[in-house]
């Protein structure tokens, strides 16, 4: 009864707190409204390398009618990292590709427990050692004509672990003769997954970058008049020509972009040219933001080699983002994805509010809170209680010049079942050099 009313009360609390900052937030900025055949292009390619440091939860386990192994980590991890990405979004397409790699030291503590017929085994465990893993993903979505789509995605992920293991336990056999554990080993892990979806749907999500540039620079450096939505969309689009041209091993040259906008605002828009404008024009390179409704559905699944292994089902998700100013975007999601499995299946949903504030061309602010309940299903007949999960996030990310950046992510699970969702903190902050 007193789980169930801490739960009745922080889920008021999270609808308090939302319906205020929704209120706030559309008080405060004036709107924009996009018209549907207003597409603007988004090409993207930028290397990333630097370091990360990140702490998070891990958790493994494999059961049988025989035996049952159980690990629960909490780690710490520095990695020098390496990281490709690549956005091309025109009329017709949609894609994303991203491929990283990261090697550096690894350190925890938690516990294990081996339990079978013949012994009973449980451990407090540190573990010390030095961790790889490597990462790609490919996303398309293919536009037949203005609204619908049809969905590719595909990831894969490697991970090998090398450590030290020291472990403090006690083991029971099968006559109930306990014994003290106390050892350290040489242990290594591997472990991949491979992941993928295909899908049809309706609606899109427009790229605002170029357009928020735009909104940015002539109410800065031409503040004397009021502009137009389509004259804002004018200059977003000769942005975009110029940014869509780059060339992320050749690099690009600053001073050749920012005298072909002057040109344009002089020419095109009877403007004075402003040499304070380069002071901007470095900066704006953040990741795609985005305006715009769609709807998707399809089947997925996803194979990791550690049991659950292979797990199948569909997936309906819908997406809303709110372009309402330069400062501020609002983002919704709604999903639900049905998931089977040789043991058992289960039913996942979440749903995803969030706002994103932007600080001049430099910075960018994320907050927001995620609900995620599950139903586990043990047959047509057998159909477990609701699990409630929340997820409260912030994230920060600068651009302290125009290669330099800091990216800072912070969130915390909260479940009140930890079937399907483990709790803890998850944080992990970057610095690195980027060139696009």
């Amino acid at each position: 009864m007193l789980q169930k009313m801490k739960e009745n009360t922080f889920s008021k609390i999270v609808f308090f707190i939302a319906f205020i900052l929704i209120a706030v937030v559309n008080s405060s900025v004036a709107q924009y409204n996009f018209k549907e055949i207003e597409l603007f292009q988004y090409k993207k390619k930028e290397v990333n390398w630097g370091l990360q440091f990140k702490t998070g939860n891990e958790r493994e386990e494999t059961q049988t009618d025989l035996w049952r192994e159980y690990e629960e980590l909490d780690t710490r991890n520095v990695t020098l990292h390496f990281e490709n990405r690549r956005w091309n979004f025109e009329d017709y397409k949609q894609e994303r590709f991203n491929f990283n790699i990261e090697t550096g030291p690894f350190w925890g503590k938690g516990n294990w427990i081996d339990s079978s017929a013949v012994a009973n085994t449980g451990a407090d465990q540190k573990v010390l050692g030095l961790r790889t893993a490597a990462e790609a993903g490919y996303a398309s979505r293919f536009y037949y004509n203005r609204k619908n789509y049809t969905l590719v995605q595909l990831n894969g992920l490697a991970r090998y672990d090398i450590y030290r293991q020291n472990s403090t336990g006690t083991s029971t056999d099968s006559n109930n003769v306990v014994t003290g554990l106390e050892e350290e080993t040489g242990e290594t892990k591997f472990r991949y997954s491979v992941d993928g979806r295909a899908g049809w749907g309706i609606g899109r999500l427009n790229p605002m970058n170029h357009f928020m540039v735009a909104d940015y620079l002539l109410k800065k450096y031409h503040s004397e008049r009021n502009y137009s939505q389509d004259e804002i969309a004018q200059l977003a689009l000769e942005i975009g020509r110029l940014k869509n041209q780059r060339n992320a091993v050749a690099g690009h040259k600053n001073d050749v972009e920012i005298e072909q906008v002057q040109k344009y605002l002089n020419k095109k828009m009877f403007l004075i040219r402003n040499e304070n404008l380069p002071e901007d024009w470095e900066t704006g390179e953040f990741n795609p933001r985005f305006n715009g409704n769609r709807i998707e559905f399809g089947p997925f699944f996803k194979y990791y080699n550690l049991e659950p292994d292979f797990i199948y089902g569909g997936y309906v998700l819908y997406d809303n983002a709110k372009y309402c100013n330069f400062k501020w975007n609002r983002n919704f999601s709604a999903g639900v994805n049905y998931n089977a499995y040789k043991k058992q299946d289960w039913i996942l949903a979440e749903l995803n509010l969030g706002w994103s504030y932007f600080i001049k061309l430099r910075s960018q602010i994320d907050f927001g809170i995620k609900y995620v309940p599950g139903i586990v299903l043990n047959g047509s007949e057998d159909v477990g209680s609701v699990n409630h999960g929340f997820i409260p996030y912030f994230g920060y990310f600068t651009q302290i010049d125009s290669k330099n950046r800091i990216d800072l992510k912070l969130s915390y699970r909260i479940s009140d079942d930890e079937k399907l969702m483990l709790s803890g903190p998850e944080f992990s902050v970057s610095v690195y050099r980027s060139r696009y």
